[in-house]
């Protein structure tokens, strides 16, 4: 029983300071992307949005809680986790919230065995330091392969995208009651018009690479150009015989949803 009660206290040493390097790192990257892409326009966003917002900063505030109050700050780490998930199961299939709430769950079991206090008899004990140096390298490397999703585009080790027939021709939809059109072609170019405006330097690309997948974060597919020389982007996913999205133009968002105009089809 001793034996298994040194083991549990140097099991909960490692996974407080897990936790408290993963939690920083998490929330500098919540920081960069908040920063990043610009705060929310809270006028614009729907009552559900802004309880969304709510989850999301819970869910990344308590990691630095849980530097002062370690059960605490996992406590609304996990609650805000739950918030979002009360508000949309999808949620649960989002790793970018899975892995903060993993690291609250991580504090609240560290703070519940080291508060009952030291082993009788056990000497001190400290993390080696090869092992505290591996894992900020690990969590580096996390934190940059998701800088590289999030500002990347596209990011970088994504493939080539050659379009096939489920994405080839023309798409026609409206952004905010403008008509859009968007005439995909093989090498991945595409064209034509927003509004009465004429699409320039279209492409097409795929939005993530292997690990944004393995993430997932952001969309299949992403299509850039330009109107009147305004640079705009359109993430895009399938949704059956859609394609669905939101343009940004302007540093404006607006949903998109193309379906494929059938005379305008174009064979690969």
């Amino acid at each position: 029983m001793h034996a298994l009660q040194i083991a549990s206290w140097r099991i909960a040493i490692a996974g407080r300071w897990t936790a408290r390097i993963a939690g920083t790192l998490l929330f500098l990257l919540f920081l960069a992307f908040f920063f990043g892409e610009g705060p929310p326009d809270f006028s614009r966003l729907t009552s559900t949005e802004r309880l969304q917002f709510l989850g999301m900063a819970a869910l990344f505030l308590g990691l630095v809680i849980a530097w002062k109050w370690e059960g605490l700050g996992g406590l609304i780490t996990v609650g805000g986790f739950t918030f979002l998930v009360a508000i949309s199961a999808s949620h649960l299939r989002m790793w970018a919230f899975c892995v903060p709430a993993i690291v609250g769950a991580v504090h609240i079991a560290s703070w519940a065995r080291l508060r009952v206090g030291v082993p009788a008899g056990l000497a001190p004990w400290r993390l080696p330091r090869s092992f505290v140096i591996s894992l900020v390298a690990v969590l580096a490397v996390f934190l940059l392969l998701c800088a590289n999703e999030m500002f990347g585009q596209p990011p970088l080790m994504t493939p080539t995208l050659h379009p096939d027939g489920v994405l080839l021709g023309a798409w026609h939809g409206a952004a905010n009651s403008t008509p859009v059109e968007f005439i995909i072609h093989p090498d991945g170019s595409v064209a034509g018009t927003v509004g009465d405006a004429t699409v320039t330097a279209g492409r097409m690309t795929y939005g993530r690479s292997w690990f944004g997948r393995l993430l997932h974060m952001n969309s299949p597919y992403i299509i850039t150009g330009k109107v009147r020389g305004d640079r705009f982007t359109l993430p895009l996913e399938t949704r059956g015989e859609v394609l669905d999205g939101s343009l940004f133009l302007h540093n404006r968002p607006m949903r998109l949803m193309l379906t494929r105009r059938q005379a305008g089809r174009l064979q690969p």
